[in-house]
């Protein structure tokens, strides 16, 4: 595998026709410091006499890189006609594509041999000839960085205005947000354009620069920091950008990727390229602009001045310009999205210097602007876009000058966003009718974090313009913003929620909080939102003292109480339970939502991340995951809390990440075959969840279990069973807790009048009688008896989940031993959130007397579990399947997979239903299947199901006795008969829990 750099001379394959000239030049570069100069004639070509080194893609590979061509071609001038490239043998061309000229500047293209070319590839191609078009006549062009072959992830081709048949798949790809720039500019239009631009509209466009402004720039006294801009300076002759009378140079500007180099040069050809990171670029251009703006030195203004323009025209020589893609794109947001902001800052500078044009224009390319002309009904939301574009779409538009066209881009752009923030269908991102944000087709509280950074300061600068977004699409950000703080405490979210982060580190930003309540309530009645402003309030620490907090204080508004309730999130497969400070959530997976994200170099252990992972979250100042017993370095990723799982060996436990076809790269994001995951919630104040477990055959498929925790005040109740596998080596455990220790000596108890506080410790016991427990974070454990317990404290020795370092520490631990191969297997236990010894015992000795019990367990079999919570009067059953002769409590029968919970209120029954299957779909997809009918891995972005609507579903329950509904509510319909009860059937869709209150039918005489 080679590549031309040309910092040699002109290598021998090279050669040209009687009309052309190749030479080496240094007056541009790519990399090193030359290239080759071809000074062509009319029909001239180039001729490269070396093997292609093309293989055909062989299915079943271990990766999905595909053989493709990457060339750099400099144009001094813009000109008609295409380049052509013909690949063939000798003088017989097999495949060929074309390059456009109407540039100035570097442009490249990626080229897929076997998807981006016209023609029939063969092996044995020889010759690569690089023809001028007749419509260029004569002229200079300058060729550097050329791979005849390297692999490429063929999700990463971009198309652009050189280059326009590349990857076309790319526009309908997960990357489409990115990587579809052409196809956006391609866009028309769907408004009219307005007659006249109206004096609202003016006042309107002001009023949003002034705010979009004043998101990046407060002024500081730069006038007394020259050392501000000395700084500047050096940085910006770093980059070595010169001006050679009509040109620029300077060091060449990459992406941080080069996904098109071969493995084993990278690091030598970033070394010869000595390129700058754009990222590091457009951080210049921002704080250049910021001091630029602050200064009232002239003669600083006019060296800052010099400098951003002269970055700018490098970049826009560089080709990070209009029309041009870079070779791939993707990613490419995080390491531009300061340009926008810089740009803006300097708009009456950039314009007043006849640079404003050009720079709108690659504005509105590399943010994708032309999205906003996208027809509604294929409009999705995108936490990318939000994070890393979003401002920069609404900056294109804001620099326009004051035309008709202006207010229609901003009218279409008010309509695109509304319509991305409304609930989307399927796993389509990016928010849900529940408050799940959704990216990588789940929801995702780490990119959740940025999206809502970058598009609630965007609803702030439109809220008080008629470019307000709708009502619908303010509510569901807005629930999916407040939802953030339920299932975080105090900032740090659910270990079950961290995707491929297990850091247990990363947090809520409040700002977004404050722009949200600073845009009003989505009905438009109140400048601002009270209840986002409290619960922005609270999630401030007492040290930060913003102007939003005092802004609401002075309006009379205060820090919102710790939440209390129960929260169901069946599009994230997961339930949230808090009472006082403390948190509990517990989270599964399915058919639709993954079990696990795991890339090659992060979270490589956490495979059991989210089998019925039940947490609780109630130390620390503020409360976080370290402080409540999560700690990284030792943690034994065998047992988190409340998983039923197969301890292995950590060697045994790694990840095989594999890059399983062209919709992924090298992830793992395993789907389960159960339909049943997620939970329900009754009146807003207890709940529970409930889950069939089975695990991807890519590693344990043989692996079941049927898991439920019942959610009562402050108490939670576990059940198990039919818990099986045939992995006759490794034992089968549920965890209880495990929980790190500050020191070797912290106490836990384990049934008895004193504490254990010796370590190492260790001790198993077959329970003929109920036990209690309690952990190191105030939490007590009840354990029924005829159970297999373990309990220890010791000293973990575990593994780096990003990087396979060894990492140690020290844990307590407590877990229900089910044997190796377990069949039929299952437990049962409660926890008493923040109790002491005494409570706990009390609970245990109360728990063997059966009419003071707190709760008793009516059902534990394969089709349902059913609890009874004594104290609330409440009956609540997970029924794992459908089941005529449930004939326990107010429950006679059920036809659907369901859960139900019923409280008791006199003559009254409070009741709340769920059919949790999402029904994306409703039969078995084949191609997840092998020949034996094993589930195979597979992509999820690959499914046809993936933007599916939730199908809606009757389910009917039957209902002991006679009873009436109090009031109408919209899908449940009630039917009393003296022979069989009460049916009930609920429309259920999207797993949305319904409730409703029955009132008793008094018979007739």
């Amino acid at each position: 595998m080679s590549i031309y750099s040309f910092e040699s001379g002109i290598p021998a394959l090279f050669s040209s026709d009687e009309r052309s000239r190749l030479s080496i030049s240094e007056q541009h570069n790519k990399d090193g410091s030359s290239c080759l100069q071809w000074e062509y004639g009319v029909d001239s070509f180039i001729t490269m006499k070396q093997p292609i080194g093309y293989s055909p893609f062989q299915e079943g590979a271990k990766s999905q890189a595909r053989d493709s061509f990457v060339v750099w071609i400099y144009n001094l001038v813009p000109c008609d006609g295409r380049l052509s490239f013909e690949f063939g043998r000798g003088t017989h061309v097999d495949c060929r594509f074309d390059f456009g000229l109407n540039f100035q500047g570097w442009r490249t293209a990626w080229v897929a041999y076997e998807r981006d070319m016209q023609g029939t590839l063969h092996p044995d191609m020889d010759t690569l000839t690089v023809r001028i078009p007749k419509e260029a006549g004569s002229g200079t062009l300058f060729i550097d960085q050329l791979m005849l072959n390297t692999p490429i992830d063929p999700r990463f081709h971009t198309r652009d205005f050189q280059v326009t048949t590349v990857n076309l798949d790319a526009d309908t790809s997960a990357n489409a947000h990115w990587l579809a720039l052409y196809a956006f500019e391609q866009l028309k239009p769907l408004l009219e354009l307005p007659e006249t631009v109206s004096m609202e509209q003016v006042a309107a466009h002001t009023q949003m620069n002034e705010r979009f402004e004043a998101l990046f720039y407060k002024k500081h006294a730069v006038s007394t920091k020259q050392e501000d801009v000395e700084r500047l300076q050096r940085r910006f002759a770093e980059y070595g950008i010169v001006r050679r009378g009509d040109s620029i140079i300077g060091r060449p500007i990459e992406l941080p990727f080069f996904d098109h180099f071969p493995k084993s040069l990278k690091e030598e050809l970033k070394a010869i390229a000595n390129s700058v990171q754009l990222s590091e670029l457009t951080r210049f251009l921002m704080e250049t602009a910021i001091c630029y703006r602050s200064s009232q030195r002239v003669e600083q203004r006019a060296k800052l001045q010099t400098m951003f323009i002269d970055t700018l025209d490098h970049l826009d020589d560089q080709g990070w310009s209009y029309g041009s893609s870079q070779g791939t794109v993707h990613h490419f947001g995080y390491n531009f999205r300061d340009y926008y902001p810089a740009v803006f800052l300097m708009r009456h500078t950039l314009k007043a210097a006849g640079r404003l044009e050009r720079t709108q224009r690659t504005m509105r390319w590399y943010s994708g602007a032309g999205r906003i002309h996208t027809p509604l009904v294929e409009v999705e939301g995108n936490i990318d876009i939000f994070n890393t574009t979003l401002h920069g779409m609404l900056a294109s538009l804001l620099i326009m000058d004051e035309t008709v066209g202006k207010v229609r881009e901003l009218q279409a752009f008010r309509e695109w966003l509304g319509q991305s923030l409304l609930p989307a269908p399927g796993l389509r991102a990016a928010y849900k009718i529940d408050g799940s944000a959704y990216h990588h087709v789940n929801h995702y509280p780490a990119y959740a974090v940025g999206g809502f950074q970058g598009v609630t300061p965007v609803m702030y600068v439109l809220s008080v313009t008629s470019y307000k977004i709708g009502e619908q699409a303010h509510g569901t950000i807005r629930k999916a913003l407040l939802s953030m703080r339920l299932y975080s405490n105090k900032r740090e979210w659910l270990l079950s929620l961290a995707a491929r982060h297990p850091t247990g580190k990363w947090a809520i930003d409040p700002e977004p909080f404050a722009y949200m309540a600073l845009s009003g309530t989505p009905d438009g009645k109140k400048a601002i939102d009270e209840e986002v402003a409290a619960a922005y309030l609270r999630l401030l620490e007492p040290i930060e003292r913003t102007e939003a907090a005092q802004f609401f204080e002075e309006a009379g508004i205060f820090a919102e109480a710790d939440p209390n309730g129960h929260w169901t999130m069946n599009y994230a497969a997961l339930a949230i339970h808090r009472r006082g400070s403390w948190m509990a959530g517990m989270r599964g997976h399915s058919r639709y939502l993954w079990a696990n994200e795991t890339y090659i170099s992060a979270n490589l252990y956490g495979r059991y991340i989210s089998h019925g992972h039940l947490q609780i979250m109630s130390q620390g100042e503020p409360i976080n995951n370290e402080d409540s017993g999560y700690r990284h370095e030792g943690w034994n990723w065998n047992r988190w809390p409340g998983t039923t799982t197969i301890h292995k060996p950590i060697a045994e436990l790694r990840s095989d990440v594999r890059n399983v076809d062209t919709f992924s790269g090298f992830e793992e994001m395993l789907l389960s075959d159960e339909t049943y995951a997620g939970g329900l919630h009754l009146e807003g104040r207890n709940g529970m969840f409930a889950m069939k477990l089975h695990e991807h055959p890519k590693y344990e498929g043989s692996h079941r279990a049927r898991k439920s925790a019942f959610f009562f005040e402050d108490r939670i109740v576990c059940l198990g069973t039919d818990i099986e596998n045939d992995n006759c080596e490794c034992p089968t455990g549920t965890t209880l807790f495990q929980s790190y220790l500050l020191a070797p000596e912290d106490p836990i108890w384990v049934d008895g009048a004193e504490s254990v506080s010796a370590f190492p410790y260790f001790h198993t016991t077959k329970l003929d009688h109920p036990v209690w427990l309690m952990d190191n974070k105030g939490n007590g454990y009840y354990v029924a008896a005829g159970q297999t317990l373990s309990v220890s404290k010791t000293t973990q020795h575990s593994k780096h989940q990003a990087t396979d370092a060894d990492t140690q520490g020290d844990f307590a631990a407590a877990w229900l031993e089910h044997g190796t191969s377990p069949k039929g297997g299952g437990y049962e236990y409660a926890i008493w959130v923040g109790a002491d010894r005494e409570r706990i015992e009390d609970f245990c000795k109360r728990m063997q007397v059966s009419e003071k019990a707190s709760y008793t367990v009516l059902r534990k079999d394969r089709s349902a579990h059913v609890v009874l919570d004594a104290e609330s009067r409440t009956t609540a059953y997970a029924l794992f399947e459908a089941d005529d002769h449930i004939d326990t409590g107010h429950l006679v029968a059920v036809d659907t997979p369901s859960m139900v919970m019923i409280r008791e209120d006199g003559d009254k029954l409070i009741v709340s239903v769920v059919d949790p299957d999402l029904r994306f779909y409703a039969e078995t997809e084949s191609d997840q299947y092998d020949e034996y009918g094993v589930q195979k891995e597979v992509s999820v972005y690959s499914r046809k199901w993936l933007h599916a609507e939730s199908r809606v579903h009757t389910l009917r329950i039957t209902l002991k006795g006679q009873w009436a509904g109090k009031a109408d509510v919209e899908g449940v319909r009630v039917a009393a008969s003296e022979l069989i009860g009460t049916v009930i059937e609920v429309a259920c869709k999207d797993a949305s829990p319904c409730e409703f209150t029955l009132v008793r039918v008094t018979p007739m005489n």
